[in-house]
Formats: structure tokens, C-alpha cells, sequence
């Protein structure tokens, strides 16, 4: 799993290198916004201007993510729309890269931007959360000139190991087969509900005299994958 990742992570680098705009999408708890994280530390590293955005639904996001890739351009004294043509021509300057995390383009405004930066943001990389196929029909990253790029799913092998390895780091009681075959079921290829699980599973209430409660542990773990986003603290705000 990790040797598939760090792929990934490298093919994405080059093409937003080269000024691309994608979007990375797939379930929630797939290991998507992880792959931000890590590319913001690469980018970093080489110096490249680079913000991440933890949670992406209007255009004053993606501006916040600006200023900070561009610390050095006042706008904290004139209008947003001023603001965002100070960035922009910072941008033109200066490549950098834009990475946005559970993106969802609400408005003619983000299209438009989003378009506009094409040529001047070294690259945009936005990340969906698709569970169904009706999320996936309204994903049109198109509108504002993304590439999509499917967010690769974990084999049940790598699972396994990922939830012994993170169930042995919490010092949590051994597993039986059963339970093990059971969480990897239902994680459907997303080592983020793996996480999730476990720490989850640190709790007491989870636990019985014979064990974990699976099915009530499985349900929980669910709803906190696909709901996070409601109950998120928005830094940038």
C-alpha cells in the first residue's frame, strides 16, 4: 500500500509541477487527504508556494489558501475581489501550487477563478469525496478545467496489516479472525476507516467480556468517516 501511495504522490507532484489541474477523488476515509498533506510537505521542502485548504465550498477558501502560499501580498486592507487580483498577479510572478481539500465547487464564482488561474497557479489539485453514483454523476470537475484522477483503493491484504500494525500500536487486545475479516469488510478498500476504527476502539464502550462490539463499532466508524466533514474546525476560519 505504502509503495503504490508514494506513486501516486510522485505522478501528482510532477503533472501540478507542470501546471495541471485534477482533481483526486474516491470515498471518504480513502487516504485522500493524506496524500495533500504529504504533497504540501514536498512542496515545502523544495520552496515551492504551496497552501492547503482542510475543507473547500466557497471562493473566500480558496482565497485563504492563496495567502497563505503568498504570505507576502497584502490584502488584509482592501475588498476580496481586490485581494484576489493582488494574488493572482503574485501567482503570475511566482508559480505555486493550490491543493483543496473536500472540495465541492458551489457557484459560477469558483468556476470562473478556478479558470483563471489556469496559466498562473502552477497547479490545482482538489480532492472529492465520491461514495455513490449519483455523487459521482454530479462531479464534473470539467466545468473548471480539471483532470480527474481516481484515488487508488487498498487490497484486503493491506488492510489486514495496516489494522494489525495500528491495532498492536494502541495496545489493544489481540484480535480474532472473525473480527479482523469483519472491520476489513467493511472498510470496502479505505485505510482511513481502518484508522478510524481503531481509534474508535480505544474507548470502553466498545468493548464487552467476550471482545469488541463489531457491529455497533462498524456503524459508529462509518458514520465518523462520512460525516467528519460536518463536525471539522475550520482552521482557516
Amino acid at each position: 500500500m505504502q509503495s503504490r501511495l508514494v506513486e501516486l504522490i510522485a505522478q501528482l507532484e510532477q503533472r501540478l509541477l507542470r501546471g495541471e489541474h485534477l482533481t483526486l477523488y474516491g470515498p471518504r476515509g480513502g487516504g485522500k487527504s493524506s496524500v495533500l498533506t504529504q504533497l504540501l510537505a514536498r512542496f515545502q521542502c523544495d520552496a515551492v508556494p504551496c497552501a492547503y485548504s482542510s475543507s473547500t465550498d466557497s471562493l473566500d477558501d480558496i482565497t485563504r489558501a492563496l495567502e497563505r502560499a503568498y504570505p507576502g501580498v497584502e490584502t488584509w486592507a482592501v475588498r476580496r475581489r481586490t485581494a484576489r487580483g493582488r494574488l493572482w498577479h503574485a501567482a503570475d510572478r511566482r508559480a505555486g501550487v493550490l491543493l483543496l481539500d473536500h472540495f465541492r465547487c458551489n457557484g459560477t464564482g469558483m468556476v470562473s477563478f478556478l479558470r483563471r488561474l489556469h496559466g498562473k497557479i502552477a497547479g490545482v489539485l482538489t480532492a472529492a469525496d465520491i461514495d455513490t453514483e449519483v455523487e459521482h454523476r454530479r462531479m464534473r470537475p470539467w466545468r473548471y478545467g480539471a483532470l480527474s484522477v481516481r484515488m487508488p483503493s487498498a487490497t484486503d491484504r493491506q488492510l489486514r496489516r495496516l489494522l494489525d500494525d495500528q491495532w498492536s500500536a494502541a495496545r489493544l487486545p489481540a484480535l480474532a479472525a472473525d473480527a479482523r475479516d469483519a472491520f476489513v469488510e467493511a472498510a470496502y478498500g479505505r485505510p482511513g476507516w481502518i484508522t478510524k476504527c481503531t481509534e474508535l476502539a480505544r474507548e470502553r464502550r466498545y468493548w464487552c467480556v467476550y471482545g469488541p462490539l463489531i457491529t455497533v463499532l462498524c456503524i459508529d466508524t462509518e458514520v465518523a468517516v462520512r460525516y467528519r466533514a460536518l463536525s471539522m474546525i475550520r482552521e482557516e476560519r
